[in-house]
């Protein structure tokens, strides 16, 4: 606890969050920020021999599946588990494959970059998350490393030891935040905070930290999504939201996925735990600036939610889906996906088709130039 106070006390004068991402992704000018698109991988089905695969949600309404593999002749391979649209480039973790894609995301040719070559066989197989910050790209791995990736040498300039089984990311106050999820196994895990400056790395750890997966930087907090711990029935409890501030960790939203909208200071949260019998899934939105809750939707529509995102800028809501398999009354893993666009007051806009295992979305955006 203490060295979990120390990092709140003294690194968080501010959380701000370094990557601009609705203003063009760094690629700097003055202008106002607008939405291209909205991407989603799917990770496919490994062992029904179904490969991964990229969707894009167009403005229109209309969407591409397989858009990847049409621009390279080649598919994303085995479980890709994350994308991110920074810049004028997408960036895939391919998992099961230990490669990185570096997208273009303007006629999305590709070229594949192997994390075991860029950060040495030791430290970089199975990628799993990624984001970002000026000219660098941080991509995590399962061996405990993250590595600082020049976006335009395309070069690991940094590696930096972690903890065990780092997943989700964020930048705020030239510091990186490493959610170290111990592999859900519920012995080792931590946060790490890297001082991008001097290449320092503190890990703390709270009972409350049990199997953190994702973070987000707001104001003088961490919001951290951690997928609690498993009984011995595998029931899946204490699966929630928790906050980071000055020297305490609390619960402050039941939820297994969430998406930060830092321009409004909300978190939306799903809640579909692994339990038996079901646990019925809630839809509700986080106010990091009052501390309240409420429903988003009731979730009508919605057979079996996968990933979520919202768009900084218009603060639309995307929800994927599995569909259900007729003959079982289960999630078909193996049929495609749908994902369901939301305004923020949770009227639903438009349903779009996609891939095959709907994984993590990544929000593109540009600049309209103010005259």
């Amino acid at each position: 606890m203490a060295a979990l106070a120390a990092l709140t006390a003294v690194t968080f004068t501010a959380c701000e969050d370094d990557n601009d991402s609705t203003g063009g992704g760094g690629q700097g000018g003055q202008g106002t920020a607008l939405t291209e698109g909205v991407y989603l991988v799917c990770s496919g089905n490994t062992s029904n021999q179904i490969g991964g695969s990229l969707t894009l949600l167009g403005l229109d309404g209309t969407s591409a599946t397989d858009i990847f593999e049409q621009a390279n002749g080649r598919a994303l391979g085995d479980t890709p588990n994350d994308v991110m649209a920074y810049g004028g480039k997408l960036y895939v973790a391919v998992t099961g494959e230990n490669t990185l894609e570096v997208i273009n995301r303007y006629n999305l040719s590709s070229t594949q970059l192997s994390t075991t070559a860029l950060m040495g066989d030791a430290r970089g197989k199975n990628p799993r998350r990624l984001t970002a910050a000026g000219k660098y790209v941080f991509l995590s791995t399962f061996d405990g490393y993250v590595a600082k990736i020049d976006t335009l040498t395309l070069e690991a300039e940094q590696v930096y030891q972690v903890g065990s089984y780092p997943e989700g990311m964020a930048i705020g106050s030239g510091l990186l935040f490493v959610a170290n999820s111990d592999y859900g196994a519920g012995q080792n895990p931590s946060l790490s905070s890297v001082n991008l400056a001097d290449g320092t790395v503190t890990t703390f750890k709270d009972a409350l930290i049990t199997n953190p997966t994702s973070i987000a930087c707001y104001d003088d907090a961490l919001y951290v999504l951690d997928y609690g711990w498993y009984d011995d029935a595998w029931n899946q409890n204490d699966a929630g939201v928790r906050r980071v501030k000055e020297g305490q960790v609390e619960i402050v939203a039941a939820a297994t996925m969430m998406a930060a909208d830092p321009q409004r200071g909300l978190i939306y949260t799903v809640n579909a735990p692994y339990t038996s019998p079901a646990t019925p899934v809630t839809y509700g939105v986080y106010d990091m600036k009052t501390g309240q809750s409420r429903q988003f939707i009731t979730g009508d529509g919605i057979d079996s939610p996968a990933a979520i995102t919202v768009d900084e800028v218009s603060g639309d809501v995307y929800i994927a889906s599995y569909t259900m398999n007729p003959d079982t009354g289960y999630a078909d893993y193996s049929a495609p996906s749908y994902v369901n666009q939301y305004t923020a007051e949770g009227t639903l806009v438009r349903t779009f088709e996609a891939g095959v295992g709907p994984t993590a979305f990544a929000v593109s955006y540009g600049t309209s130039t103010q005259k």
